[in-house]
């Protein structure tokens, strides 16, 4: 659901610098995948191994999460070694034009300002819009089969604060349709740096509530006090949709390396990927 709002020439610029600093190049014998390592339930860090993780390279940290099992399979299926290298999101795009690394597999959505600088596979998930708020301010019967629709988020949101992680589709969602209509009266927080802080915002009721992916929001609803608002999201444009799916995303031009994982993805089944997702949702939780 993430979306970068820096120019694409910024993206440019930044690879170029990277690449001037001698970044070494990868080819595609290995799977070299950049993430954050701190974006539950997709990527987080841990301090052991276990049947779910990788190791972290360069420390003696491991990741877990629904991205490193899309990365487990992605392995098995390619016979190719993975090696997960932890890269701050706003390095991610340049890490891979400088040839650092070859894959982008941190639940990073496919928009029309990234396409112009990367490539991306088809999504390997799809999710719901959902919000993070507390528990008593749940309107009575709301559920994933009754959500709440536009006009009842606006009605509920009136006169609040708003808040997300900076530099998502959530950030741009609280501004565009609720903040921007000053007959609301909603505010539109200063964007947290991750979700969990974001989600702190709300839990602390300095904030009324945070937009997010339904998965995030799920793990993030295990903080007390805090729950899950469903809504409908059918008023979202086209390119606010695109961002409730996530794909991989690669260098420009390495059209071997897309038709690979778009055939491996072809393979992982769409019950496969809600069963992963399910289980890092529950680990996240934990």
């Amino acid at each position: 659901m993430r979306r970068n709002n820096y120019l694409a020439l910024l993206a440019l610029l930044s690879s170029l610098s990277l690449s001037a600093c001698g970044a070494n190049q990868v080819d595609n014998t290995r799977l070299v995948i950049g993430m954050e390592c701190a974006y539950q339930p997709f990527n987080w860090t841990v301090n052991k191994s276990n049947e779910f993780t990788l190791p972290i390279d360069g420390t003696n940290e491991f990741a877990d999460g629904y991205d490193i099992a899309v990365a487990r399979f992605l392995s098995k299926d390619l016979g190719r070694d993975v090696v997960i290298k932890r890269i701050e999101w706003d390095d991610l795009i340049p890490s891979l034009n400088s040839g650092s690394i070859n894959m982008v597999l941190a639940g990073m959505s496919s928009t029309s300002e990234r396409r112009k600088t990367i490539d991306f596979t088809e999504p390997y998930l799809k999710s719901d819009l959902a919000w993070l708020i507390k528990q008593e301010n749940i309107p009575e019967g709301n559920s994933k089969d009754n959500p709440l629709n536009y006009e009842g988020l606006k009605e509920l949101f009136k006169g609040q604060s708003l808040v997300c992680q900076a530099n998502v589709v959530g950030d741009d969602i609280i501004e565009d349709y609720f903040a921007s209509d000053a007959s609301l009266n909603i505010r539109h927080s200063s964007a947290q740096q991750t979700y969990p802080l974001a989600a702190l915002d709300v839990q602390r009721g300095i904030s009324f509530a945070m937009p997010a992916e339904l998965p995030v929001i799920e793990a993030m609803a295990s903080l007390e006090g805090l729950g899950v608002l469903y809504c409908d999201y059918s008023f979202l444009s086209e390119g606010d949709l695109e961002g409730l799916a996530v794909n991989i995303g690669l260098k420009k031009g390495n059209t071997a390396l897309l038709n690979d994982l778009n055939a491996s993805l072809s393979r992982l089944s769409q019950e496969e990927r809600s069963r992963l997702m399910g289980e890092a949702s529950q680990r996240s939780q934990g």
